[in-house]
């Protein structure tokens, strides 16, 4: 039994989807967390390390033990923002930490663009075409496409633990290795 999970990060619409490969099943959750909500940065990414904490432990009463987890990588060149989305990660990678055994808590890091060619077959597809991809790909309808990209995370975190899938979905995700000490060294 394998179980991934699928984490698309922002603030707007932080979306987690836990996919368990054995039966089919999966969980998901999708929370914003806008700023004028909070009193300050910390106590909003300290919600946020809460909330991740508590869907690990419900994804993991529901599915079992997760082994493996992929997160959303930063869109390249982007010019705002890149502090926030920073601190962001380490929020959420500090929740796998505490929260999942070694190795399972450090993540696969997969680009938006290999996220998009993996559900769609292109790079370049446009949130509507990943909705769109996620239906025609696995059969699961999503509204929201931080729920789609999630799920999709989930699916291509199977694919690249089991080394299972076609060969353009296992060419598309070649390279990928888990978020370590080892994944900077020179």
């Amino acid at each position: 039994m394998t179980v991934c999970l699928g984490i698309d990060q922002s603030y707007s619409g932080l979306a987690m989807v836990a996919y368990n490969a054995s039966t089919g099943e999966h969980r998901d959750q999708l929370k914003s967390y806008p700023a004028e909500r909070f009193r300050n940065q910390t106590d909003r990414l300290n919600t946020i390390r809460h909330d991740v904490s508590r869907n690990i432990m419900m994804f993991t009463r529901a599915l079992g033990s997760i082994d493996v987890v992929a997160l959303e990588g930063y869109a390249p060149g982007s010019k705002y923002g890149r502090e926030l989305a920073g601190e962001l990660a380490a929020t959420i990678k500090l929740a796998l930490y505490d929260n999942l055994l070694l190795p399972q808590c450090w993540p696969i890091v997969i680009a938006p663009t290999k996220l998009k060619k993996y559900t769609t077959g292109r790079g370049t597809a446009a949130k509507n075409e990943m909705l769109l991809g996620v239906y025609k790909k696995w059969g699961v309808d999503y509204s929201d496409d931080n729920l789609a990209d999630a799920y999709s995370l989930a699916r291509a975190a199977h694919t690249w633990f089991e080394k299972a899938g076609t060969n353009s979905e296992l060419e598309t995700l070649k390279g990928l290795k888990r978020y370590s000490a080892d994944t900077h060294s020179p």
